[in-house]
């Protein structure tokens, strides 16, 4: 078994809930959502240099993808009527 660092800003399960209701938002409440869990990074103190550069790898991917849907909401964001 493999044990996982512990994750910064970690969303609990039970807030995994966007809101379905089709009324316009539902697209851009979903990229919000996906935003949101880009702030949840890996703790990487106290781990070995192999180790630390996979998961500051995969906090950068993180960050990348912040950029993309922040762009992505902004442009929804002044589409929206």
């Amino acid at each position: 078994m493999f044990d996982f660092p512990p994750v910064r800003d970690e969303i609990h399960p039970k807030d995994y809930h966007i809101d379905g209701t089709p009324d316009g938002g539902y697209a851009l409440r979903i990229l919000r959502f996906y935003r949101e869990l880009c702030n949840c990074k890996w703790v990487v103190n106290g781990m070995g240099d192999n180790e630390k550069l996979i998961y500051d790898l995969m906090n950068v991917h993180q960050d990348q993808r912040a950029l993309e849907l922040d762009e992505a909401i902004k442009i929804l964001s002044t589409r929206r009527v």
